[in-house]
């Protein structure tokens, strides 16, 4: 009997040590199945809390919609470094995107970490160059959506609205991507109109002054670039985004410039580059195109600009060879930068004179040592250097735009008005050779600021935020008092109180029956 309980016993033992090295696996794997149900639940009804005081990653129902109607999936690659600030935001406005949808796909792409992956995305959409939506350039780009043969661009001036006069920005990142994604969807590309009927280069032409290289940089950015014969009498504007007048050779007619007009007055914006022409006398031609000129307030002189500034006109020619200077405003953004040495140069061949004292902005202008002709005989006879000599040296301005008020109480924004007297600004060679980038970029920003469609998608604001270090004399007297008094009184009463306890612990310990024996 005792042999018997002792086997017994043993049997006992073993089950339990058995059943003691089961149990722990059980758990772990009871502790995986539940975590696998929790994922699975977490996936079929995923929930985000958005704790932020002004609710900036919660999605507006007009969003929330859109999402929901998206059939084909996006591509996102968003082009920013760790360390960029807006990193952190993109990240969660796309996680709050990623859960209402499981058609985005999206890529970070570090340009600091992965330049090789940053220039190859650069390179596919074409955007090395600079390309602009809205009014803006592209250069900036921060985020790329592509969806097919469709892609859009959103800059990092669309992620923020900042108001420098009242330091106060408006966090605008949802609303970016919001329309980003409305226009992508939109099947239909925005008609761009080149005019034709008047010897202007055309879409085709591959040569150094023709516009295919413009065209395909159009095609690009979802614009679809047609010719419109402006000398037919059944010419209609009425389908283009914009209207773009390639330095014609031949003068318009008043009939086949009325309905430009009448485009113009409907909500329509034109861009005109008019190029000095000659006439059998050897004087510049008017463009015909009067009526036009004085909605967008410039007069087009009938002479042609020499910069005798030897810093910035070229060795060659007279003159008629010149770099320009860029004034601020939506086009030059991008080309024109506070620090010199980052600014893009523009150079114009040939260019005319523009009057903008009906109203309009001047972007490009000459030094003060230019000198306009108005009879170019002398230059066919070689005598253009004593001629420029002669004549009076000032400013002249290039180029000039102007928008004009709304004509339409749903548009975003009124008619505009680019008026430009340089020949080159659209010529192929600017695609070509690098020494013409800014040429390229200012084109660029041209269209599409002209261009500029609006969206049917409204996204709620979001509220403005104080971003800038504003400082009364009430602030000034609170932050002392922290620095004074506040702080080092915090210190002070910690240190204190843990000076205090470690003196309590001490004579506790002194006091304690185990020391006493100890001693």
């Amino acid at each position: 009997m005792p042999v018997s309980g002792g086997a017994s016993r043993g049997v006992v033992e073993a089950r339990v040590r058995a059943r003691g090295h089961i149990l722990p696996w059980a758990g772990v794997a009871a502790a995986a199945v539940l975590l696998v149900n929790v994922n699975v639940l977490g996936a079929r009804w995923y929930k985000r809390w958005d704790v932020t005081s002004d609710a900036l990653y919660s999605l507006s129902q007009p969003t929330r919609e859109l999402l929901a109607g998206l059939q084909e999936p996006v591509d996102v690659n968003v082009l920013l470094s760790k360390s960029d600030p807006l990193t952190v935001s993109v990240r969660h406005m796309l996680e709050a995107y990623s859960a209402e949808t499981r058609q985005l796909r999206v890529r970070y792409v570090d340009p600091d970490r992965s330049p090789a992956e940053f220039l190859a995305v650069q390179q596919k959409y074409q955007i090395l160059a600079g390309k602009a939506e809205d009014g803006r350039v592209i250069t900036d780009a921060v985020i790329v959506l592509a969806q097919g043969p469709r892609h859009w661009f959103i800059t990092s001036d669309e992620l923020v609205k900042l108001d420098e006069d009242s330091g106060r920005a408006r966090p605008a990142l949802e609303s970016a991507l919001s329309t980003a994604l409305d226009n992508l969807r939109k099947a239909e590309k925005a008609k761009l109109c080149f005019t034709t009927g008047h010897r202007e280069p055309t879409l085709e032409d591959a040569g150094p002054q023709g516009l295919s290289e413009l065209r395909k940089r159009l095609e690009k950015g979802n614009y679809e670039p047609v010719s419109v014969d402006g000398s037919s009498p059944r010419v209609s504007y009425a389908e283009c985004v914009a209207v773009l007048v390639p330095t014609p050779e031949l003068e318009f007619s008043a009939e086949q410039a009325k309905p430009l007009a009448d485009y113009v007055r409907g909500g329509g914006s034109v861009l005109l580059l008019l190029a000095p022409n000659l006439d059998d006398a050897g004087r510049v031609r008017g463009s015909g195109l009067e009526p036009v000129l004085e909605l967008a307030g410039v007069t087009l002189g009938r002479d042609l600009v020499l910069e005798q500034d030897k810093a910035e006109r070229l060795p060659s020619g007279s003159g008629e060879l010149f770099y320009v200077k860029l004034r601020p405003h939506a086009l030059t953004r991008g080309v024109l930068h506070e620090d010199d040495k980052l600014s893009s140069r523009v150079l114009v061949a040939q260019a005319r004179s523009v009057d903008a004292s009906g109203g309009a902005t001047v972007v490009m202008e000459t030094t003060p040592s230019a000198v306009s002709l108005k009879d170019l005989s002398p230059l066919g006879a070689g005598q253009g250097g004593d001629v420029a000599a002669g004549a009076q040296q000032q400013v002249h301005a290039i180029a000039a735009a102007r928008e004009l008020p709304k004509t339409k109480p749903d548009s975003t924004h009124g008619p505009r008005l680019f008026v430009t007297g340089a020949s080159n600004l659209a010529w192929n060679r600017n695609f070509q050779d690098p020494s013409a980038y800014g040429n390229q970029r200012l084109i660029e920003n041209a269209i599409s600021w002209a261009a500029a469609r609006p969206t049917l998608l409204n996204v709620p604001q979001k509220p403005e935020r104080e971003v800038g270090l504003s400082l009364s004399e009430e602030s000034l007297d609170e932050v002392q008092r922290y620095v004074l008094l506040y702080m080092p009184l915090s210190a002070g009463l910690l240190a204190a109180f843990v000076l205090l306890r470690r003196r309590n612990d001490e004579r506790r310990a002194r006091r304690s029956p185990g020391s006493e024996t100890r001693s």
